[in-house]
């Protein structure tokens, strides 16, 4: 397959797309949950950075999400199209990133609730091994919505789904048997 080169107005119009109005208000709500958390901080551990660090890790998945479930319902015009089909492969790239930030959220609930209930690394491993599949699950998720979101033919010529008749061999050989 040979690479083309996107044109300037659909490169811009991708850029606009993600550091516009929904990457913008994503980063926007990060940034709330991150100060909310350093708010918490200062009022409850006195300084200790655990909701703060919770509260923004927290809110990456949820952004991330939030962003998705936006993109996905934009316009449907042909130059929209392509945009959007950019903007959720690159949501798709970032899938693994949820997986990360769960399982560190978890760690650092871990951590501070053992530290509540003196219960050292009781809390802390059990969060951990219940974030595992949940994060992996989340991810997997993020990236099958996104990638199955993406429209590669125009909305009016798209073909049903499944080989068509006229691909099918008759013969019953697999192909690269002689």
């Amino acid at each position: 397959m040979q690479l083309r080169r996107t044109p300037v107005s659909t490169s811009r119009a991708a850029l606009e797309v993600v550091a516009g109005e929904t990457g913008c208000a994503a980063l926007i709500f990060v940034l709330l949950a991150a100060g909310a958390g350093m708010l918490i901080d200062f009022q409850i551990t006195h300084l200790h950075p655990a909701f703060s660090v919770a509260l923004f890790l927290g809110s990456v998945p949820f952004a991330l999400y939030w962003a998705l479930r936006r993109t996905i319902k934009m316009d449907r015009n042909p130059q929209a199209q392509y945009v959007r089909n950019l903007t959720l492969a690159a949501v798709a790239g970032q899938a693994g990133c949820s997986s990360v930030v769960l399982i560190f959220l978890a760690l650092f609930a871990g951590l501070f609730l053992d530290a509540q209930f003196d219960t050292h690394p009781v809390l802390t491993i059990g969060l951990v091994l219940i974030a595992i599949p949940v994060s992996l699950y989340v991810m997997v998720r993020l990236l099958l919505s996104s990638v199955g979101a993406i429209q590669t033919a125009p909305p009016g010529k798209r073909q049903a789904p499944g080989p068509s008749s006229t691909s099918v061999k008759s013969s019953g050989t697999k192909e690269n048997e002689t």
